[in-house]
């Protein structure tokens, strides 16, 4: 019996998909290759996950039965915000959602302006 679930699994794949939806709690739902999957997505990714992100995908067992989003991979919106760490030259965080007023996420465009204070 044993042998039998190990021919069935293949071992963990990965791919990458396009978020559908605002994730509710731990559902996302992932547009991967067409089709619109169902996936675990971690506490520590709540608040950075949203609508049109890219995301990576680990298939767990290889079967489908355990999907899970382990990170993102930026954003097809157009308004995004990237923050570079000069001093250590690489990319450090990054905006794909702004909250407003009522803490909804949005697609509102960010302007910031630099009033010349240092």
């Amino acid at each position: 019996m044993v042998e039998e679930k190990v021919k069935q699994s293949s071992g963990p794949v990965f791919d990458t998909g396009i978020v559908a939806e605002d994730p509710a709690g731990y559902k996302c739902i992932v547009n991967i290759n067409g089709t619109e999957k169902t996936c675990t997505l971690p506490e520590h990714l709540h608040d950075w996950i949203s609508k049109d992100d890219i995301v990576y995908v680990n298939d767990v067992y290889g079967n489908g039965s355990e999907l899970v989003v382990t990170g993102s991979g930026g954003s097809i919106r157009k308004q995004t915000m990237v923050v570079n760490d000069e001093e250590k030259s690489k990319l450090i965080s990054g905006v794909t959602k702004f909250e407003d007023d009522n803490n909804n996420l949005t697609d509102n465009t960010l302007r910031i302006v630099d009033e010349g204070k240092n």
